[in-house]
């Protein structure tokens, strides 16, 4: 006698008349209504972060060429 699991090589299929509905898919993409609080003050700051990264780069290159 072996210790090996039996395989099943025809997977027994149940039939009925209830009517089902088709799976959902694994992954569906569902896009969030609108963007959070976090995203909209994320987004309101960009502006002032881009205007410190000009004034640095500004520092930056007068300090390279004087």
């Amino acid at each position: 006698m072996s210790d090996e699991p039996e395989v099943q090589h025809h997977p027994q299929v149940l039939e009925d008349d209830v009517p089902r509905q088709p799976s959902p898919p694994l992954d569906p993409y569902t896009p969030e209504p609108g963007p959070s609080p976090g995203e909209q003050r994320a987004f309101k700051l960009l502006p002032l972060a881009w205007i410190v990264v000009f004034v640095l780069a500004g520092i930056i290159l007068y300090a390279v060429f004087r």
